[in-house]
């Protein structure tokens, strides 16, 4: 690849891929070329609003000379295969999350991008953000102490149970978000565990680094749930109490649930030996943290010290595209994106063989971002 921008093409034309589209310009890392879709129409469609040059078949774009890169936007189902394809061509890829459903077909991505000297990237990238680097700095500047332990919470109710008597209607999904919200959702693989997880998972292994074990409970509250008046049959869990123990000593408590409708619990607190740190949704890339000292009772608001604290999703492409030529790791990799999958995996094994999970994968903590760079962009 030559110093020159990356040519990059998108596979997966929903509602993400309008994001990446619109971000894109800011990265003089790369350029998206072309854009494909199984429905060519949805294709045309964004090449269109974004004044992309080519729209084509994910097929076509696989068999394009002209592509370095390939950004992998399908239904979660579908990421594994057109990951492993996409490597088969001959072409780096960066995927939505999670990295692939099936674990096996995330460790032949990684084997497949070693045997050919292709990269790997595992979305989400929003520890890129202001705030997840501030709070990185914090705890590696010792302003908690010796991490010990921490608690991470997401808690959506997507769909409740389905009960005799309930309407059925023909359910539509927000225009452009058929991939993952009407897609084979509830089945193993398409819960909130593996579409939001990773943003938990990813955040929590740049501040503390990899899990080395995992614990779990697990429950399918509902086998029929109505979802916007249908009725959608479960047969996988979606409701997790988890406990990981990082690599470093940390022992967190996971919870993630698409069943109960929350109260207000912080989605993710570190816990110190010299105080605790509270830290934004992962979903997000900026907002405050809340520091509180060692038998302190207020709470000290931070702000970020850190650019990029709004949406700058493909900032993590970027950083693969520049690590690249730099030759050395990226940060949102795809060794943390198996290590991500692992963990998914071992929280349903955990508490189907009634079992701690010792991980076999594991992965580097990300390199910190550096102090000075202006907004947009990743160091050289």
């Amino acid at each position: 690849m030559s110093d020159s921008p990356a040519r990059v093409g998108i596979i997966g034309c929903g509602a993400i891929s309008a994001t990446y589209l619109q971000n894109a310009p800011n990265f003089p890392s790369y350029d998206i070329i072309a854009v494909s879709d199984l429905r060519l129409d949805a294709a045309q469609a964004r090449a269109e609003e974004f004044g992309v040059a080519k729209a084509c078949t994910p097929d076509e774009l696989l068999a394009d000379d002209d592509i370095d890169i390939v950004i992998n936007i399908t239904p979660h189902s579908a990421h594994g295969a057109v990951g492993i394809a996409a490597l088969e061509a001959g072409k780096s890829v960066y995927v939505e999350k999670p990295l692939a459903v099936s674990l096996d077909d995330a460790k032949r991505m990684m084997e497949l991008a070693g045997e050919k000297g292709l990269r790997v990237g595992a979305a989400p990238d929003t520890f890129y953000g202001g705030t997840w680097q501030t709070a990185r700095a914090l705890i590696d500047e010792g302003a908690i102490g010796e991490p010990i332990g921490g608690f991470s919470c997401i808690q959506i109710r997507s769909a409740g149970p389905w009960r005799e008597g309930d309407t059925e209607e023909v359910a539509q999904a927000r225009e452009g978000y058929q991939s993952f919200y009407a897609t084979n959702f509830f089945e193993f693989g398409v819960t909130w565990l593996f579409d939001r997880g990773p943003y938990y998972l990813h955040a929590l292994i740049n501040l503390l680094g990899p899990v080395e074990r995992v614990t779990s409970s697990a429950r399918n509250t509902w086998a029929e749930r109505n979802r916007r008046g249908s009725k959608v049959p479960c047969d996988t869990p979606t409701n997790f109490s988890g406990v990981l123990d990082f690599a470093n000593g940390a022992m967190l408590t996971f919870i993630n649930s698409s069943d109960v409708t929350g109260m207000g619990l912080p989605h993710i607190e570190i816990y110190g030996s010299e105080g605790s740190l509270r830290c934004i949704d992962p979903n997000n890339f900026g907002g405050t943290l809340y520091l509180r000292k060692a038998g302190g009772r207020e709470d000290e608001p931070i702000e970020p010290r850190f650019p990029n604290t709004d949406n700058k999703r493909g900032i993590g492409l970027a950083d693969m595209v520049v690590s690249e030529r730099a030759g050395r790791p990226h940060r949102a990799s795809g060794e943390m994106g198996l290590h991500t999958v692992e963990i998914c995996h071992a929280l349903h094994d955990s508490s189907t063989e009634n079992r701690h999970i010792n991980l076999a994968t594991t992965c580097a903590q990300p390199a910190a971002m550096p102090a000075g760079l202006a907004d947009w962009e990743v160091p050289a």
